[in-house]
């Protein structure tokens, strides 16, 4: 097997998938966003000011977005959205 076929295969399944972050103190809302985006960061935020799980927590990863959306509907918040960034509805 090509090595690096293998990693390019393994990297781009990992950036097509998605996390959640669930917001229970501020908005009472679900995120999704894809892996790559600038504010999920693999399901490790921005690591900007973090409260640990204060405020909020990841969830993922997911391999689609309609298996991410019903876990998000599932967690029971007031909303579910995809994140303005990184458009995950769209791919």
């Amino acid at each position: 097997a090509n090595i690096i076929s293998e990693n390019y295969n393994n990297l781009e399944k990992e950036m097509n998938s998605f996390y959640i972050y669930e917001n229970w103190r501020a908005t009472d809302k679900c995120v999704i966003h894809l892996a790559d985006c600038r504010y999920c960061n693999f399901g490790k935020g921005t690591e900007r000011g973090t409260k640990g799980e204060e405020n909020g927590r990841w969830h993922g990863k997911f391999n689609s977005y309609k298996e991410t959306l019903e876990f998000s509907i599932s967690l029971g918040r007031k909303k579910v959205a995809p994140c303005k960034v990184c458009n995950p509805n769209i791919i």
